[in-house]
Formats: structure tokens, sequence, C-alpha cells
């Protein structure tokens, strides 16, 4: 074999392999590897086998980033808890009591001085055996203070089996519907303001509809607490568990005729409590008292 290097030329003699059983072979020969005329491509198919095999690649690596991010859950997606105003959820752990089964909690973190035009719930179905509460405001572990300010509170089109609503301030509460017993301790406070929030700038809409989860729960996480234009619950019904309202400022509270409340134990066992930790500048009470169970 001849190589040249600048001027210069020189000749390597070629290497052999000892004889076992065949003829010599050159080394360099003896690496190659011819490739029949059979198997040789022209230039077109050359270039759509090309296509093919990029085209192969990008599907394979698109499959790959699809089976590592589709378990990420998207609001309002159930068995997870969102940190509003991000809608992309992280998984919660299945209870304790049931660690076979997947959760299904719509969980909703506000962020501390987040603020939402509207918050609704419409058309979903709560409950689960062995739920103490099925829908509940509460604040997280070291958070004091925290409120969730709110223009207005609607309830319509809903049931549960018990209601309670403590620690809350609004302008004015006006209560109907048909409850199986209620008790209203509610403190007329005449100082109590009217809540405004009618400014939507800054601030994101969210909605929940349309499904089924175990319960749900809203939960302020910063000292600052979160303020909501409106807060709708419309025809979200709980086969089992309390409803329990705490931590909130709200323009007006509204329960319409069209909701239910009662666990059968009779109208002289009040199955919703206003309890009087609730302070109100004005109160319309127009329930009807009516045996009522849920489930």
């Amino acid at each position: 074999m001849i190589f040249k290097f600048g001027p210069k030329t020189f000749s390597i003699p070629s290497a052999r392999l000892p004889q076992i059983g065949l003829p010599y072979l050159k080394l360099l020969t003896a690496i190659r590897i011819p490739i029949p005329k059979a198997l040789k491509i022209g230039g077109g198919r050359a270039a759509l086998m090309s296509l093919l095999v990029v085209a192969g690649g990008f599907g394979a690596s698109f499959a790959l980033v699809i089976s590592n991010t589709n378990d990420v859950p998207t609001w309002p997606e159930a068995g997870a808890v969102y940190a509003l105003p991000n809608l992309n959820g992280e998984r919660l752990a299945p209870d304790e009591s049931d660690p076979a089964t997947r959760s299904q909690t719509l969980q909703i973190n506000l962020a501390d001085n987040v603020r939402l035009d509207k918050l609704w719930l419409k058309n979903l179905d709560l409950g689960k055996s062995g739920l103490t509460n099925s829908f509940e405001i509460s604040r997280t572990s070291g958070v004091t203070g925290a409120m969730v300010n709110v223009g207005l509170i609607t309830i319509r089109n809903s049931s549960a089996p018990t209601l309670d609503f403590a620690n809350i301030e609004a302008g004015c509460i006006t209560l109907a519907g048909e409850m199986d017993g209620h008790t209203n301790a509610v403190q007329i406070d005449a100082t109590i303001p009217n809540l405004v929030v009618d400014s939507d700038r800054g601030s994101g809409t969210y909605v929940a509809e349309n499904s089924q989860v175990d319960r749900i729960i809203l939960n302020t996480n910063g000292d600052n607490g979160a303020t909501i234009g409106e807060i709708l619950i419309d025809d979200v019904d709980a086969s089992v568990g309390a409803w329990d309202w705490d931590y909130v400022k709200a323009g007006n509270i509204v329960f319409e005729s069209s909701n239910q409340f009662g666990n059968g134990t009779g109208i002289n066992s009040a199955s919703a409590v206003f309890n009087s930790t609730v302070k109100a500048r004005c109160v319309t009470d127009n329930v009807v008292e009516t045996p009522t169970s849920v489930k």
C-alpha cells in the first residue's frame, strides 16, 4: 500500500493473517464488507429511506415526550392540587384509608395575593364513603389571618347532607331553600363593610364543570389571602360529607330557594348551622324547614 505525505512517498507491505484452513487474506481486504448488488439502492430510494428514518426518529422522540408529560393534570382534572393561577397541577397522593385508589379530590390552592375574576363550580357530583367534608375552605398549616375576599357568593341548585358556616364576615346574607332544620346564630354587626370586587385587571377566570370528584378543597396559601370577584356554586351535589365554609369576607352571600340540605334527622336537629362567628350587617332568612335527607 502506498501513501503520500507531501513530496515523499511511503510504501507499506500488505499484512497477512495467519492461515487457518483458509487462503492468505490481506488484512485491509478482510475488513471490507462488500454489499451485494441486490441491496444497492438508487439515489431516489436512498433519499426516501433517509426521510423514513428521520420520521421514525421524530415519532419515537415525540412519543417519549408524551409518555413523560401525559401524567401532568390540567385544570380542573380531579385528583390534583392546583396553585391558581397556574393551570398545571400536581397529582395528589391516595387517601391513607384507601391507598390502592387514586385520589379524586379537586384541591384549589389560592396563592398569596392571587386575584380572580370568578371561580365557578358547576354541575359537579361530590361524595365518597367515609369523608367528613365534601367541600371545605381551609388554610395551609402555619398561615394565620388569611381570608378569601369575595364580592359575591351565590349557591343555587345544590344539595348536601349537612352545612356549616363559621369565621365569616359578610355585608349581607340571604338564606333560602329547604333545610332539614337549621340554626341561625349570625351576629348582626353594622360595621361590616360592603365588600366590592369589580376590577378584573390582572385577574384570571376559572371554571370547573361537568365532572365527578370526591371533594373540593379551597386552600389559602399566604397571610394576605386571595381576592375573587364571584364564587358561583351551581348544581353541585354531595351524597356524603358536610359543606364546611370558613375564612371568608364577602360583600354578599346568597342561598337561592333551589337548594336542599339535610341528613334526615328531622327539623328539630339542625342539618345547616350558621354559627355565631358569622357576622353580617344585614341578614334575610327565608329558609323552609322541611324533613330532608340527601343521599
